[in-house]
């Protein structure tokens, strides 16, 4: 097979040409846009709420069948090319070897991806579900029935469907960068219509969308998690959970994040996402000793066999013929799930083609995809059975509260505080980790895909990226609606530009097998 991509424009073969810069549009264009943000959201942040929010219900109104539908075609693309021949297609030469052992890939595969989301919804999403049943189920809240049905919704949305997203763009650039020797930005989708288009506007257009994209999907989480961590910190030390609370958490993220980020790759991020795995592994396993062991595994087992056997009912469900019931629920679940994977997916993508150099197709697809999805599982699991266990009074609390349901749930069960620290801990390495992987994509597209950008473009970025957190954190009452409109709103137009990821990638493996 051919390590080098011959580019057909205009019936000939061209191969070498020179790149675009595109670098200072992408850099000046995303940067006027958090400014534009910032500044409404300091000084309209009324009308910024109800752009955002009367925008994200059009959408998933009009377009919500285009997020489920996309998401769903996802898993079983990447399917079809892990299982097909060109599973053995390597990042790299045939004969190259992985950059990172195993248990470390597997770290800044979970640590990058959706661990901030389990760890910010492990809980309070079974006990949401448990108290507040979808209606049309016909299931009662708080029985036997309405536990089943939340913990296999909480599998459905932080399982594959989600993680599909970033093995998309992540498989067309690890193929890209490491057997066809190209860059890392991500117009490169484009070359088998001819590097001509990738250079140009169209290429353009597609580097804008990622970007935009990847700037909500961090935003997101990293509001999630300040906000999770700042009520954390009232319930372990007694401290406020005020504006000046949330502004220092973010803050302390922000120093750690550029500490890390400028220490290059190999040694920050492994560091912390080798760190982060023992940490999550070790609250796993305290949790299962101290709570019921048996009951949790019978759980996890009788939920796995829930959501395989559902996966195809649930994974395509829209509000039909009673959409007055169904439609916001369906659009504040799994429509938003799947809308905030897609917007981790253009700095998602890039970093796990990163560090998956030497990685066969079917290696990368199959651990993207699957075992993190394992380890996600089990971790909802326990928590969310101690959660659906807890007194009443603790239970309503929860279901109340999102950002603050796993605290309140520990707050009562053995080695409650240690645990609780423990996730306090787990959420900064996750979210540092995340933040990292963001900084790194943002910077090497603003360098022309420079795959070793400037330290300072890093810190640019770091600080621009907790600029937008912050504004739309304290742009709501609650926090959170705000925050979950604009990973869904920049998700849409970013479906498309996954499904050229596709397509481009069935050229490319097949002119290779040619």
């Amino acid at each position: 097979m051919s390590n080098e991509i011959a580019v057909p424009v205009d019936g000939e073969m061209e191969m070498g040409t020179p790149q675009l810069k595109q670098g200072k549009m992408l850099f000046t264009s995303t940067m006027s846009f958090i400014v534009l943000v910032v500044i409404c959201g300091i000084l309209f942040p009324d009308t910024l709420y109800t752009v955002g929010i009367g925008t994200m219900n059009y959408l998933t109104e009009t377009f919500g069948w285009v997020y489920m539908a996309g998401s769903f075609a996802y898993v079983l693309v990447m399917f079809y090319f892990a299982f097909s021949k060109y599973g053995n297609i390597r990042f790299g030469a045939d004969d190259s070897k992985p950059e990172f052992s195993t248990f470390s890939w597997m770290g800044m595969l979970f640590s990058a991806g959706m661990g901030t989301v389990m760890l910010y919804w492990g809980v309070a999403e079974p006990v949401y579900h448990y108290m507040n049943p979808l209606v049309t189920t016909g299931i009662a809240a708080q029985t036997p029935e309405a536990a089943e049905f939340a913990m296999k919704q909480s599998f459905i949305h932080q399982g594959v469907q989600a993680w599909a997203a970033f093995s998309v763009v992540g498989l067309v650039l690890g193929y890209l960068m490491y057997r066809k020797n190209e860059n890392g930005l991500i117009s490169n989708i484009l070359l088998p219509w001819g590097r001509d288009k990738a250079n140009g506007n169209l290429g353009k257009a597609v580097n804008l969308i990622c970007v935009f994209g990847a700037i909500a999907g961090i935003s997101t989480s990293l509001g999630q998690t300040g906000l999770s961590l700042s009520v954390s910190f009232s319930y372990l030390f007694g401290t406020a959970d005020t504006s000046l609370t949330k502004i220092l958490v973010v803050g302390i993220i922000t120093g750690i994040t550029i500490l890390c980020t400028t220490t290059g790759l190999e040694k920050g991020i492994k560091i912390l996402s080798d760190y982060n795995a023992y940490l999550l592994i070790g609250l796993i396993l305290l949790v299962g000793a101290v709570g019921p062991t048996t009951t949790m595994l019978n759980v996890y087992f009788d939920t796995m066999g829930n959501y395989v056997n559902d996966f195809f009912s649930d994974g395509l469900m829209l509000p039909t013929f009673a959409a007055e019931e169904e439609g916001s629920w369906i659009a504040g679940w799994p429509i938003y799930y799947y809308a905030w994977a897609i917007a981790w997916a253009p700095f998602v993508g890039p970093f796990i083609a990163r560090v998956s150099k030497g990685r066969t197709v079917r290696e990368f697809i199959l651990g993207s995809m699957i075992l993190p999805c394992l380890g996600i599982f089990l971790w909802v699991t326990f928590f969310g059975t101690i959660g659906l266990q807890a007194e009443p009074e603790a239970l309503k609390a929860a279901a109340a509260s999102s950002k603050a349901a796993t605290f309140i749930i520990l707050e009562g069960f053995p080695c409650g505080t240690i645990i609780s620290i423990g996730v306090v801990l787990a959420l900064f390495t996750c979210f540092i980790t995340s933040i990292n992987s963001s900084t790194y994509t943002l910077s090497s597209m603003s360098a022309d895909g420079d795959p070793n950008p400037s330290n300072k473009l890093k810190v640019i970025w770091t600080v621009a990226q907790a600029a937008m957190a912050l504004t739309l954190m304290l742009g709501s009452a609650s926090g959170i609606d705000l925050l979950q409109s604009i990973s869904l709103i920049f998700a849409l137009p970013l479906m498309f530009v996954l499904f050229l990821c596709i397509v481009s990638t069935f050229k490319m493996f097949r002119a290779e097998f040619k």
